[in-house]
């Protein structure tokens, strides 16, 4: 059922809020690691209480006992600040945008408030304009443009495939049973064929990039006919426990994906083995030969293997590790699968124990790790922090072990993706929780931690403002995004306004944007800039289930030519140093 325009903005709003106070409520620290409290004793107490309601989800309770707070100390800034994070999850934006700019006069410094504030102004602003292009349903209408008309770049939504409505009435509308929680998407290094991750589901689905034809389906389910796949069971520093007798049969959920070797091998991460449900044990990572679809070996990894990365001299592959605060590192510099080897697990700061870790570890799972991007020349590796913030950055040089150089805060209270341009001058960063945006100076986070006055705990904290930091609002829920060949654009989905927007990178500014199904999470560019496939996963069994296909018609009536394709490593690998 549809819902009217006035309670579909409602619901917007209340989703929203729910969504982002889950996040951020179980990503906070105890009340006893709390950085602010008040001056009355009694107050403290009352603000402690509510911390421990809120992050239970008991929003009610917990501004009651805020509220308390208040009445006893008025200019607690902690009490405000954290009442206003009841007030978000209760969708009452006025009292968010009040609340906070009290803290803001009694604390012009307060950086939190500072980063969330922002979002809050854009989302009521929003609400109130009834600007939100789409309801979170299925089923958008296929054929409309992007708005406004008359910018640089039209997106038009040509075909889907959807796995919601078995008899369509459209031809390019394609029902396909084997989409099931669609995760992310790959174009091929031609831009000939598309590869889905299709999560629950347990398949890599490939289509041809003219949205007509399916041409394979992939299955990562495991049995003892597979062993010839698996050469090493422990990966790193990793111990299955002794009572998973058979680790390597299993269904692995695939996640993410990246191309190597010219396009040859398609690397797919598991975010669990099926026997794990608490993600506690080593994962794993599929090696798919392009040229027949089938898994040609798979590589275990650390617990909940996330994003993965290919360097662009193609000796390295970077694999996050979303479980416990590690990356992966293998050295994939020989000609086929057999010759590839791990090579070194970093650790972003501190390593999380997994052993006894239960309940949901979406949100369980220390610093998050998720976004991973190396620099042109390979040698450093940005890696993102979702949980607690930050962009973390490694050397690996190749001459000494690869080093931990540390952390820089303030860009993003919560970086998800990450991509480094082509021209190799700036790092763009998207915040899933603050819904910004931020285009980077390539050179500020290496500067920061290898100045000579860096913290012996290698955590530095910046106002991107006083850097070059350009950001811009995309929407709440901003999730993957893709940089055009040739830097000038930015395709991102946003989650909770279920929509696609092309985003100028020059000036950071929004210059089109499209509705598109439910919950729209996975995207990527053709290599020639003319096609976007975004999709769109839904969420607790509503939504989504569905892959959208958008032609992208540039101002001057041709695609973007590009002088280098990001996916492909056709320069030499460098001599070592």
């Amino acid at each position: 059922m549809q819902l009217s325009r006035l309670g579909f903005l409602a619901s917007v709003g209340v989703m929203i809020a729910s969504t982002l106070m889950s996040t951020r409520a179980k990503a906070a620290s105890p009340p006893t690691e709390l950085k602010e409290k008040c001056k009355n004793p009694k107050a403290t107490q009352s603000l402690i209480q509510g911390f421990e309601f809120q992050k239970d989800g008991n929003t009610q309770e917990a501004a009651g006992a805020y509220q308390r707070c208040l009445k006893l100390e008025p200019q607690c800034v902690a009490c405000l600040y954290e009442i206003g994070w009841s007030y978000w999850k209760q969708g009452d934006w006025k009292e968010v945008i009040q609340t906070w700019d009290r803290v803001l006069k009694l604390d012009p410094k307060h950086a939190e408030a500072n980063q969330y504030l922002p979002s809050a102004k854009s989302t009521l602003d929003s609400l109130e304009k009834k600007n939100f292009d789409q309801s979170l349903h299925t089923g958008v209408d296929l054929l409309i443009e992007s708005t406004p008309k008359d910018g640089p770049l039209v997106m038009t939504f040509s075909s889907r495939w959807q796995s919601y409505q078995k008899k369509t009435t459209v031809p390019l509308d394609h029902y396909d049973p084997d989409i099931d929680s669609p995760k992310s998407i790959a174009f091929s290094t031609d831009g000939k064929l598309v590869f889905l991750n299709s999560l629950e589901a347990g398949k890599t689905i490939v289509y041809d990039a003219l949205g007509l034809n399916k041409r394979a389906v992939i299955n990562h389910r495991f049995d003892r006919r597979d062993a010839r796949l698996f050469k090493k069971t422990n990966p790193f520093t990793y111990r299955f426990p002794k009572a998973t007798k058979k680790p390597n049969i299993f269904t692995g959920k695939p996640v993410e994906s990246a191309l190597s070797h010219e396009g040859r091998y398609l690397w797919v991460t598991y975010y669990r083995r099926s026997y794990d449900p608490y993600g506690n044990y080593p994962s794993a990572m599929a090696v798919i030969d392009t040229l027949d679809f089938k898994i040609k070996r798979v590589f275990a990894t650390g617990p909940i293997s996330k994003y993965v990365q290919v360097s662009p001299n193609g000796k390295w592959l970077a694999v996050s590790h979303w479980g416990d605060n590690t990356v992966g590192l293998f050295d994939i510099s020989g000609k086929s699968p057999a010759e590839f080897k791990e090579s070194a697990l970093l650790v972003v700061e501190k390593a999380l124990p997994t052993g006894s870790l239960k309940g949901n570890r979406d949100h369980n799972c220390g610093f998050c790790v998720r976004g991973l991007a190396f620099t042109r020349d390979s040698r450093y590796l940005f890696v993102s922090r979702m949980r607690k913030g930050g962009i973390a950055l490694f050397d690996l040089n190749r001459a000494k072990k690869p080093s931990y150089l540390g952390t820089v805060f303030g860009i993003n209270p919560g970086p998800r993706d990450l991509h480094v341009s082509q021209s190799g001058e700036w790092l763009f960063s998207s915040c899933n929780a603050s819904g910004f945006i931020s285009k980077v100076p390539i050179n500020l986070i290496h500067d920061q931690l290898t100045d000579p006055g860096t913290p012996s705990d290698r955590r530095v904290t910046i106002n991107p403002k006083d850097h070059g930091v350009k950001s811009v609002y995309a929407g709440l829920g901003v999730r993957s995004f893709k940089l055009s060949p040739d830097d000038r654009y930015l395709f991102a989905s946003v989650n909770q306004t279920s929509e696609v927007l092309a985003i100028r990178t020059k000036d950071m500014q929004i210059i089109a944007r499209i509705p598109v199904d439910s919950y729209p999470v996975g995207l990527d560019i053709s290599p020639d800039g003319s096609q976007v496939w975004v999709t769109s996963q839904g969420r607790d069994a509503r939504g989504g289930n569905s892959v959208g296909v958008f032609q992208v018609r540039y101002k001057s009536d041709e695609t973007i030519q590009s002088t280098s394709d990001p996916r492909r490593q056709a320069s030499p690998l460098p001599a070592e140093n």
